[in-house]
């Protein structure tokens, strides 16, 4: 359970700024609709442990906001995850907090949160456990997806 801590206090963080993102839905993600022309999907990255994003990753949010805006994208699904390290259902929680995170740079943005669908791939790479490798910033993303 190394982290585990650190995991849950930052999903109790995010969940107290999710007030403003309560419309938003919580579930499946659709599949991405046939000749759909909207590019991505586009992914932000989180530190260790963390739930909210640097300044950096939340520039790249909000140019994401900008573009969904400028080509007229009805729905936006997040996909947040996490590395294999602590528990794998706080890790579950984790990556539902950081799409919740996004999300709510999104709304701030002017995207409407009944256009957004959240979702949770857990642990990158499911079952798989790569060893010393697992601490995986490349892990800890939410995949940022245009659909319709």
């Amino acid at each position: 359970m190394r982290g585990s801590s650190s995991i849950l206090a930052a999903i109790a963080a995010t969940l107290l700024f999710a007030t403003s993102a309560a419309a938003q839905s919580i579930g499946t993600c659709p599949p991405r609709m046939g000749g759909t022309p909207h590019p991505g999907p586009y992914n932000v990255y989180f530190d260790f442990g963390k739930a909210a994003l640097d300044p950096q990753q939340t520039a790249e949010v909000r140019k994401r906001a900008k573009q969904a805006k400028d080509i007229y994208v009805s729905q936006i699904c997040l996909v947040g995850f996490a590395d294999k390290v602590g528990d794998p259902a706080a890790n579950k929680q984790l990556g539902l907090a950081r799409a919740r995170h996004v999300a709510n740079i999104l709304i701030g943005d002017g995207f409407s949160a009944n256009n957004i669908v959240m979702d949770t791939g857990g642990e990158a790479y499911g079952r798989f456990n790569f060893g010393d490798v697992d601490r995986n910033k490349a892990d800890r993303r939410v995949s940022i997806v245009f659909n319709r």
